[in-house]
């Protein structure tokens, strides 16, 4: 017995089996092609309208997360010359416990972390020029201290623009991914029902799976 497409199947797959039934059905015409139309063009039609908005917020986001990281770079890049030149002004230490509070484990942490969080990057380095800021280091004059304060600034704020300009883009794409994902899961189920029509309409399996592709698994032969 011939199998529709699982339901957990990947949504591409699920609407290419939609879209290879319409066809197959258009093809042979009469109450196969009717059924199937009544079935699955209104779902169809309803996918193809999300996938188009889908790829038009696509579109959108993809500039502006580019954007980010080349932003992100940049902060890194500030970063990096303000660790440097607060270690050379408190006299380029093996170890410092002062240094080790600005900069626990090192730079990193305040740049892409461990996890390539760029949205939180701007938060960590707010803190970091507070830090700084403060004169918590006893070597480092306040002028410099203020002046590494201010690029670690300059550099959250540019961030902080940047991600800020993302975010509204990439969650209309993430809600846009789920609607996508739910209408997939409804053209399954016409898929099914549309099967069972056939079938109540008296076509065999056969007939059936000449118009819905077959999705069985094939079986071992002995």
């Amino acid at each position: 017995m011939g199998e529709v497409i699982r339901k957990d199947a990947p949504a591409d797959d699920i609407i290419g089996d939609v879209r290879a039934t319409l066809q197959s059905a258009s093809a042979k015409g009469g109450s196969l092609r009717e059924l199937a139309e009544q079935r699955l063009v209104p779902v169809l039609t309803l996918f193809d309208g999300v996938e188009a908005q889908r790829n038009a917020a696509r579109s959108e986001a993809e500039p502006l997360l580019a954007k980010v990281e080349a932003e992100s770079a940049r902060a890194d890049d500030a970063l990096g010359k303000v660790a440097d030149d607060v270690w050379n002004a408190v006299g380029r230490p093996t170890a410092d416990p002062a240094l080790s509070i600005l900069f626990p484990g090192g730079m990193a942490y305040f740049a892409d972390h461990e996890d390539g969080d760029i949205t939180g990057q701007p938060d960590r380095l707010e803190v970091l020029a507070q830090l700084l800021g403060s004169g918590i280091h006893p070597k480092l004059s306040l002028d410099k201290a203020q002046a590494a304060a201010a690029e670690v600034k300059s550099a959250a704020a540019a961030l902080r623009s940047t991600v800020e300009a993302t975010r509204l883009p990439l969650e209309r794409l993430s809600v846009l991914d789920r609607i996508r994902a739910a209408v997939a899961k409804s053209a399954h189920i016409e898929l099914v029902h549309l099967k069972r029509l056939y079938k109540a309409a008296g076509f065999s399996e056969a007939e059936i799976h000449g118009v819905i592709p077959d999705r069985g698994r094939a079986r071992r032969r002995l």
